[in-house]
């Protein structure tokens, strides 16, 4: 038996023979499922479980004794049985499914977001008997997706709230990322910022972008702090004043690779200055 997709030589499958000069294949195969940390489960033929890991029953909250057997939807919540029996005709068809995210409910009716990885189980005469499915549990994995997007929302809204910008300048890349806040400072759509060093600095009156350009080059160059104000024209002609501050991100060997630093809209501080509008 092998899952779909593995490849065979003329002598039959080249891994299987790599494997049993380690170990007999049945022993290895069940040394792998002993060792994964992922709920194993095979389906024959009509979807019915016909074998259910130790790893399932903690991540199911069901005994094998009480799912082998049974159709493989008594695992999954009824609202999702559309979507299941989708994934399982695709399967059946002989293709695999990778990464697919859904939801199952335990006995207790918590419910837990999962990752399923199924492949179709074929013998060595190409005939499908079933399949294998690899579940994993990635609750950690949304709960700290969750707790990034709101971190992230407070930082957007403390940074408007401050009219303060953070931004980033990677040399290896060469990628300039800036927050909302800072793309608003520079009066620019984030869809219309190329992200680039040079979109950075054509956004900056030409009476001071050679200044800029070159402190900037200098911080990373001699690994020190940056701190400058620069002029931008909005889209109506009208000067702002932009004070930015930021210091060396170090390599692995200890070598300044870029900027991180923060900016703010200081135009109200400075009080207007001259010439600041581009030329004719």
């Amino acid at each position: 038996m092998r899952l779909a997709g593995d490849s065979m030589g003329d002598t039959g499958d080249s891994r299987q023979g790599a494997m049993g000069d380690v170990a007999r294949p049945d022993l290895l195969l069940r040394t792998i499922v002993e060792l994964t940390d992922d709920a194993i489960i095979t389906c024959g033929l009509g979807v019915t479980v016909t074998y259910f890991s130790e790893n399932a029953e903690r991540l199911f909250g069901r005994p094998p004794r009480d799912v082998v057997g049974c159709p493989v939807r008594v695992l999954f919540p009824e609202h999702l049985s559309d979507e299941i029996a989708g994934v399982f005709a695709t399967v059946a068809a002989g293709e695999r499914i990778r990464h697919f995210e859904t939801e199952i409910v335990r006995p207790d009716g918590l419910p837990i977001p999962v990752s399923l990885s199924l492949a179709p189980l074929i013998d060595g005469e190409g005939t499908i008997l079933g399949s294998v499915i690899v579940a994993r549990d990635v609750t950690e994995q949304h709960l700290a997706q969750a707790t990034l997007a709101e971190i992230d929302a407070r930082l957007e809204d403390g940074e408007a709230l401050s009219h303060t910008g953070s931004w980033l300048w990677d040399l290896r890349t060469g990628a300039v990322q800036w927050s909302a806040e800072f793309h608003r400072i520079h009066a620019i759509d984030p869809l219309d910022f190329a992200g680039t060093f040079e979109s950075y600095m054509d956004l900056i009156s030409p009476l001071d972008s050679d200044r800029v350009r070159a402190a900037m080059s200098e911080s990373v160059h001699m690994s020190k702090p940056l701190d400058l104000e620069y002029r931008v024209i909005d889209a109506d002609q009208k000067p702002h004043v932009v004070r930015v501050r930021a210091k060396p991100t170090l390599g692995s060997d200890g070598k300044a690779v870029g900027l991180r630093g923060v900016g703010q809209d200081v135009t109200d501080q400075a009080g207007q200055h001259e010439d600041t509008t581009t030329p004719d």
